[in-house]
């Protein structure tokens, strides 16, 4: 499955949550892999729980 964070494409598994998501994205930037007051937020501007589910082609956006 596609999902954009951040606006880069990023390929995971089908039912993968926000927070594999955001792991992924910041393994791919090197980044620390902490979820620890990251704010994530939807294309919408709505914010977004780590738990919550993703579909095909979604794009978020996170606040370290």
């Amino acid at each position: 499955m596609k999902v954009f964070v951040n606006d880069t494409e990023l390929k995971t598994y089908c039912g993968a949550k926000v927070k594999a998501a955001v792991l992924a994205y910041m393994k791919a930037n090197n980044l620390p892999l902490k979820t620890d007051g990251i704010e994530v937020k939807d294309a919408y501007g709505n914010i977004i729980d780590l738990d919550g589910a993703l579909r095909s082609n979604t794009k978020i956006y996170i606040k370290l």
